[in-house]
């Protein structure tokens, strides 16, 4: 669920920063455009360590398992 609130915020603000540009002044557009890259950023941090989770909890559990196959 938080991947998928980062994806739709980041594109929410990589929207915004295009549709501003018409109205607003370039400074505010540029803030916006960095902030919809910082929220890239948390979804790929995110992304892979929710990766690394899944693949600690599955080593972890092979580890836990065969050891009691030995007994």
């Amino acid at each position: 669920m938080p991947i998928i609130k980062l994806t739709i915020i980041t594109i929410m603000y990589k929207l915004l920063g295009a549709v501003s540009e018409i109205i607003a002044d370039k400074k505010i557009t540029n803030m916006l455009d960095e902030i919809g890259d910082v929220f890239k950023i948390f979804l790929g941090i995110l992304s892979s360590i929710s990766v690394m989770l899944i693949i600690g909890t599955a080593l972890v559990l092979k580890i836990s398992n065969s050891a009691m196959m030995y007994r």
